[in-house]
């Protein structure tokens, strides 16, 4: 006989059904050797008293784990606990032990300098990030009456049955039609390449462009998932001095020579970090030099769509008759993370032939996903939710910005970014933003390190803001200059 309120924990807030909650937990407890196997259960009675469930419940948890063949019940005798994942399993006579799995391996394998997960996750009341949307806005109650009206559609069912079909061409169409209306593109569902990051479409790029050696240049701040990717692919990834009108062309000429560059990557409308924009007259002169010296442009514009200025540059892909120019982007950045997709704008000779190894990287897609987010399009909801959000997140930039300047006043410079989600806030002397770090959590308020930014050159934060409602940016800055003041 054996207590099961020992293993089995109700949590009444899940949404899992109370009787699935009592047989998964049995599972895990039996496959960890908790329960042994062989060993009689109490009653469903004695289960109902412990677990303080109805007894329907803990019939209901007995059928399951009977039909999962995780207990045997014998008529007026029992149940007893069995585990079929034992099955079959021996070696030598002896039964697997799951207790002696190698803690080490017994061969080599490659090892990288990629890091593990630069979003550290912490419980504290207030967490910075580097810019972020605020998935509050818009319900995910709201969100689910597209997905499970894309499921109930006649061709979803035969289609993604089909293991041939690797994206949804409607979706293709739509979001065609919406890039050429928001981004004055004049494109077809040939040209766009989907899939659900844009680490995959870097994946994606670095085999399709690369060779060992070949010289990307980026600027001296860049985005770190990209510089991880190419890095990977013996790449050399070469920075360029940054100003105010966004990376200095003429440091390329002067540096480099025709034949020597594979690839620039940037983004014009919002460098990573620094929020600087890429002025017309050096989008005009890289456009040129590109032709000259031959070579590719990556312009990844992930939140464009997020643009506070009256006036909105369109992407240098826009001017792309002669093919040099790959743009990236994203689709329902404003949405739950689970309904954003990103997409790579080429010729579609390149688009068809990378779709080679995005299908192999996710071999059936996002159909379902692509279907409902095609129905938001043409229904006018994805219009309709971005002129709602980007309200909001003006609203919150405006206000992020007067808090800045009210609290800090003269002890860091910083410029009102153009689009996105962050700030990029400069120290005027130098501080340990560690220090600070750490005095922000005394305060509750977690700052990771991805928003850092500390060398001879720079003492810096890219601090999100979009994220927070008005009064928690407004406890964040209070709390935030305490912390600046406990360094001294």
């Amino acid at each position: 006989m054996i207590s099961i309120n020992q293993f089995i924990r109700i949590d009444r807030r899940k949404s899992d059904p109370l009787y699935l909650q009592i047989a998964y937990q049995f599972i895990n407890a039996v496959q960890r050797g908790l329960i042994p196997v062989g060993v009689k259960l109490q009653g469903t009675r004695v289960w109902s008293e412990q677990l303080g469930v109805h007894r329907k419940t803990v019939v209901a948890a007995f059928e399951e784990l009977e039909a999962q063949n995780w207990i045997k019940i014998q008529s007026k005798v029992g149940a007893f606990v069995q585990n079929p994942s034992l099955k079959g399993r021996k070696n030598n006579g002896l039964v697997a032990n799951s207790f002696e799995t190698a803690k080490k391996s017994a061969f080599s394998f490659n090892k990288s300098f990629i890091i593990s997960s630069p979003f550290e996750k912490e419980n504290n009341r207030l967490i910075c990030n580097d810019g972020q949307p605020d998935y509050r806005i818009i319900k995910t109650q709201e969100l689910s009456r597209f997905y499970t009206g894309a499921l109930k559609r006649r061709n979803i069912q035969s289609d993604i049955g089909n293991y041939a079909v690797q994206e949804n061409a409607f979706f293709k169409e739509q979001l065609s039609y919406y890039l050429n209306i928001t981004r004055g593109f004049h494109i077809s569902k040939d040209h766009l390449l989907i899939a659900k990051s844009r680490e995959m479409l870097f994946y994606t790029l670095a085999k399709m462009l690369f060779n060992e050696n070949d010289i990307v240049l980026v600027g001296e701040l860049s985005f770190f998932s990209m510089n991880m990717v190419f890095n990977q692919e013996k790449v050399k990834v070469k920075t360029v001095p940054l100003d105010e009108d966004g990376i200095d062309i003429s440091y390329i000429r002067k540096k480099y020579q025709k034949g020597d560059i594979r690839c620039v990557y940037l983004n014009p409308q919002q460098s990573y970090p620094t929020t600087s924009v890429l002025s017309k007259a050096r989008r005009k002169e890289l456009i040129n030099l590109a032709e000259e010296y031959d070579f590719i442009i990556i312009e990844d514009n992930e939140d464009f769509e997020f643009n506070y200025q009256k006036q909105v540059d369109l992407p240098m892909a826009t001017n792309n008759a002669h093919g040099r120019i790959i743009h990236l982007g994203s689709i329902g950045k404003h949405l739950h993370p689970t309904f954003q997709l990103s997409f790579m704008m080429a010729p579609p000779d390149f688009i068809a032939e990378s779709k080679k190894h995005v299908s192999i990287l996710n071999p059936q897609g996002n159909f379902v996903l692509e279907q409902a987010l095609g129905e938001m399009i043409i229904e006018g909801d994805m219009f309709r939710y971005q002129k709602k959000t980007i309200k909001i997140y003006r609203e919150r930039m405006l206000h992020f910005e007067a808090l800045l300047k009210q609290y800090f006043e003269e002890s860091i410079k910083f410029e009102r970014p153009a689009n996105g989600f962050a700030f990029w806030i400069e120290f005027q002397e130098q501080i340990s933003l560690v220090k600070l770090a750490q005095e922000l959590k005394k305060r509750d308020v977690f700052l990771p390190r991805i928003c850092m930014y500390q060398n001879q050159k720079y003492t810096a934060l890219r601090l999100g803001f979009a994220h927070w409602t008005l009064e928690e940016m407004e406890e964040f800055v209070v709390l935030f200059k305490e912390s600046y003041n406990g360094l001294g």
